[in-house]
């Protein structure tokens, strides 16, 4: 049987692990701290349930609904409440309704007359050669004009990445966006042909949920089908080594203490940041890799009475632009209109973010001053009064990998460092999207490249047998 040493327990770790000890092969999982999930977390205080990292989840059909199916996740599915779909950004200091329709965009009073009118040339403006590298910021001032980025495209980039649209690419950051200009030449042109397509061949339909105990459901229930032990908390993994005798060899820390194991395939399923640390022998070129920005952001959930709140917050939350200068908050989710219990009887659970590229200092204070900070700007967005009954900060001082100009050159270099050895394999966040979605499947893609190298190998044995060296 052909042991596997996974390097991480997020969600892109944990599903390789689960999916390989599925399919029979012998799987150890090493997490630097003594929590499972990586950014997932989720904590019941006093009540509230709180997200501490992503806040909602995708269903999507095909690997992930399977998934669910596997670990009997499918009956702690919660979906949304219908008002979720509702969304409001800020301007001139109150949240404004989100349009939901075009005809609502040319009537929003998100935008001015002359930048609703700016948005009717769209289909008449050139696509960009597919070569042309744009940043997200060009992109959308180039097609929609600034009034759309300043009000609509940047509040959501920081919404997504805690980014900033000047520096994000589109094409790997936004990637439907892109296609829709390179295939149909406008984006509402290509919007058009895809609901067209939807008529005659419907996907299924993506709807947001959650689990009833929150997103840490789902690490927590992969976990839990791994054999006893086959994960190692507070195991800070050092180094990893190829050569032809024993294929990897492991080096961690563990209290203090350096240990090593013997593999035949290893899994790096770490952040970016960290993958670029890691001392790999022999040695490949990783400088790419340090070149990715992870802001920090901060997480401060808060909970009122619901009469302390005059907003009725009737929707999925608020994004704050940057143009909307008088406050320093991202955005806030209205958490409890979201899901049931997510706050107790007769209360209301607002989580908000601060930090990011916008405001990378903010993200770092003290949390009295954090606290203060989000209350300040929440009294006058939200019409709260008084003093929180719950709260809570969190903070995450490398958070979501910034997709920047330039970033093909980083996945590049992915590439290389997977194919500079024979059985060394890469997920997560940084290569196919930021979503938890998106790092599951980076997770469970290495695991089948793991099965069919395994079988290539095992291949390759038996036409030696047969045919000598």
């Amino acid at each position: 049987m052909a042991s596997v040493g996974i390097i991480g327990a997020g969600i892109a770790g944990l599903t390789a692990a689960y999916e390989l000890h599925r399919r029979g092969l012998e799987v150890t999982v090493f997490e630097a701290t003594d929590r499972i999930g990586g950014f997932i977390q989720s904590e019941r205080i006093d009540g509230f349930l709180v997200e501490l990292g992503p806040q909602t989840l995708q269903r999507t059909s095909g690997d992930f609904e399977e998934l669910l199916r596997q670990v009997d996740l499918e009956d702690a599915c919660i979906p949304a409440r219908p008002v979720a779909a509702n969304r409001f950004i800020v301007r001139g200091g109150q949240p404004i309704p989100l349009p939901r329709s075009p005809r609502e965009l040319l009537r929003t009073p998100l935008l001015s007359p002359r930048a609703r009118l700016r948005l009717l040339a769209e289909p008449f403006i050139h696509r960009a050669h597919r070569s042309t590298e744009e940043s997200v910021a060009k992109f959308t001032r180039r097609r929609l004009g600034p009034e759309v980025l300043d009000y609509l495209v940047e509040p959501f980039v920081a919404g997504i990445f805690a980014g900033d649209p000047e520096q994000l690419s589109v094409r790997y950051a936004f990637p439907k966006l892109f296609e829709l200009e390179q295939q149909y030449g406008s984006l509402f042109w290509g919007l058009i042909r895809d609901r067209m397509k939807q008529r005659y061949h419907p996907a299924p339909r993506r709807s947001m949920f959650s689990f009833v105990e929150g997103l840490h459901m789902l690490p927590r229930a992969l976990a839990e089908r791994l054999p006893a032990h086959a994960i190692v908390r507070n195991a800070e993994v050092l180094a990893i080594r190829w050569d032809e005798k024993n294929p990897w060899t492991l080096t961690f820390r563990q209290h203090g203490r350096a240990s090593t194991r013997f593999f035949d395939i290893i899994v790096c399923a770490v952040p970016l940041h960290r993958l670029a640390q890691l001392r790999i022998h022999p040695p490949v070129d990783r400088r790419p890799l340090s070149t990715v920005e992870h802001p920090p952001i901060a997480l401060v959930a808060l909970g009122f009475r619901r009469e302390q709140v005059a907003h009725p917050l009737d929707g999925f939350g608020m994004l704050v632009p940057a143009v909307e200068r008088d406050f320093q908050i991202l955005g806030t989710l209205f958490s409890s209109s979201l899901f049931p219990d997510r706050a107790p009887e007769g209360h209301v659970l607002l989580t908000t973010f601060v930090g990011g590229m916008r405001h990378p200092e903010l993200a770092l204070l003290p949390e009295d001053r954090l606290e203060a900070l989000v209350l300040q700007d929440l009294r006058r967005l939200l019409g709260i009064s008084g003093a929180p009954v719950f709260r809570h900060v969190w903070r995450w001082e490398r958070s979501i990998p910034q997709y920047r100009l330039g970033y093909d050159a980083v996945l590049a270099c992915v590439h290389d460092v997977e194919m500079s050895r024979s059985g060394l394999f890469l997920a997560g966040n940084y290569m196919e999207g930021i979503s938890v979605i998106d790092a599951l499947h980076t997770g469970l893609k290495a695991a089948r490249a793991i099965i069919q190298h395994l079988r290539e190998e095992a291949a390759g044995g038996l036409a030696k047998l047969v045919l000598g060296d």
